[in-house]
């Protein structure tokens, strides 16, 4: 995109378009090209190339587009210097939207350079895009100076400093947009007695080593009207004594918050923020936490989400089946249903005993009337896992989003599913049943199974009627599993025809992929 070396302007008094109105043609440049707003992704660089091959369609077009200063307010660095330039003159006095990733830039000069032309413009500046992931590499004080910039106009600020030394603190814009409603700020500092920090509508941050707990907190009094909260670091600690944050109690109340995102290393994190701040009007909370140091104990976790408890059982009453992904030995995530329009939840718990986790589960929905239905997420068919999902009532669908690298594990901790679900477990008392005894839903679509192993596991799974009675006749007891909707790769049409046919008339199958699965 040079606009400098593009076709001459051709001048046709003949073309439709010419006769236009003006005002008709600038309606449809306005509605071909509206304004980014405060997206990253901006306006595309072939998207200003196709504003410049407008421009040589005539006159006419080119002076009316070259005053229409909102087709030139998004300046991004990936633009041509000339375009920059371009921008910045026919932006004329109208807010500027900077958008500046380092790895799309081709040299560091050309970085500098753009940098140069952009922050005398600072106090036209209403949003700003900055990440210094990839891309050339440039002096971390040239960086700083421009993020710096006095920028009192700005709103809405997303900078990513990953290519920054750990601990760089950087006074965006100056500490003076005291207007900024959106800020985002990745593997950065910002002083906590920055004004950046006040009047805040959503907040999302990655912060290194230490959290400092008191200024965090303090970001709700400073901001009442913050409707999204992020907060991400790992490995980090608090400033406090974990034995202490039980003796503190703050009153803050976030009227405003609506959803709610933590995902940090220590529970005791998530506890302090989650039990000192109200959060009445809250309608998604998603936390993670590991809990190694507490040796497993969820009683933490439990202290976190009281005040959302009451939600949370609404919606596991209303919103039917949740779902448990298990993406390791020792890694799950909880979460409400995705299509339920109420409160939604979202639990990350790592180093904690499936037996203890199930058990928290039954618990915190013990004064439901209806009975808890789970459905399993499983990226891995480790032997000892399924041994331990493959007992619990609770589970009605079984799904593998995908299959993870299984290299971690030795080849004997690996099972096949469709020979797990096949297996039969024989008791003395209750006879013989199987694993994952009331599951109804069976979604192995993205682990490949050939067909032909998937209708061997219905065979062994299902027994024919004739058999089941006179098994029962001899005084042993059959507890056969409810027949299952049932998602596998194959196709009707294809060399599995066959095969595929019969899974579909399988007295053991309800439905076979039927769409409307996940």
């Amino acid at each position: 995109m040079d606009p400098h070396t593009s076709a001459s302007t051709v001048h046709d008094q003949s073309r439709p378009t010419h006769r236009l109105p003006v005002e008709i043609l600038a309606c449809i440049l306005n509605f071909l090209f509206p304004e980014p707003g405060d997206s990253h992704a901006g306006r595309s660089k072939s998207e200003m190339a196709e504003v410049y091959r407008l421009r040589m369609v005539s006159k006419l077009w080119k002076d009316l587009i070259e005053d229409m200063p909102t087709l030139w307010t998004h300046v991004s660095a990936a633009y041509p210097t000339a375009v920059v330039r371009d921008c910045l003159r026919w932006s004329k006095n109208h807010f500027l939207r900077i958008r500046i990733f380092h790895v799309s830039i081709s040299s560091a000069e050309a970085l500098f350079e753009r940098l140069q032309l952009l922050q005398p413009h600072s106090h036209r500046w209403i949003t700003l895009c900055y990440s210094t992931k990839g891309g050339p590499a440039v002096e971390e004080a040239q960086t700083k100076s421009f993020l710096e910039s006095p920028a009192p106009m700005l709103q809405s600020i997303y900078v990513n400093l990953g290519a920054f030394s750990p601990g760089v603190e950087v006074n965006l814009a100056g500490g003076r947009a005291e207007g900024v409603k959106h800020l985002t700020l990745h593997e950065g500092l910002l002083p906590w007695s920055s004004n950046l920090l006040r009047g805040l509508e959503t907040l999302s941050m990655i912060v290194e080593e230490t959290v400092p707990l008191e200024e965090i907190l303090d970001i709700f009094v400073k901001s009442p009207a913050l409707r999204y909260f992020e907060l991400s670091c790992e490995g980090a600690e608090g400033q406090n004594n974990p034995t202490a944050l039980a003796t503190r109690s703050f009153d803050t109340v976030a009227a405003s918050l609506k959803e709610v995102i933590i995902h940090i290393t220590h529970p005791h994190i998530i506890t302090r923020i989650l039990s000192e701040i109200s959060m009445p009007s809250c309608e998604s909370v998603e936390v993670s936490a590991n809990f190694t140091a507490l040796d497993g104990d969820l009683q933490t976790l439990d202290q976190a989400i009281a005040q959302f408890m009451p939600r949370i059982r609404e919606t596991l009453s209303l919103g039917g089946r949740t779902t448990l992904l298990v993406s390791s030995e020792s890694e799950f995530e909880w979460s409400s249903p995705l299509e339920h329009k109420g409160f939604q939840f979202s639990f990350g718990i790592s180093d904690v005993a499936l037996g203890r986790l199930i058990e928290w589960i039954r618990n915190l929905s013990a004064p439901l009337e209806a009975p808890l239905e789970l459905e399993i997420s499983l990226t891995t068919p480790h032997r000892q896992t399924l041994e331990t999902l493959g007992e619990w009532v609770e589970v009605t669908k079984l799904r593998i989003p995908w299959m993870a690298d299984p290299s971690p594990y030795e080849i004997d901790d690996m099972v096949s599913i469709p020979n797990f679900l096949g297996d039969v477990r024989v008791d003395s008392i209750d006879g013989l049943s199987w694993n994952f005894p009331n599951l109804r839903e069976l979604d192995v679509y993205s682990a490949e199974y050939h067909p032909l192993e998937i209708f061997g596991m219905l065979n062994k799974r299902y027994l024919p009627d004739s058999y089941v009675w006179a098994m029962e006749g001899l005084g042993i007891s059959i507890r056969t599993p409810p027949q299952i909707d049932l998602r596998v790769k194959g196709s009707i049409e294809g060399g599995n025809a066959t095969i595929m046919m019969a899974l579909e008339n399988h007295w053991g199958v309800t439905s076979l992929n039927q769409r409307g699965w996940d």
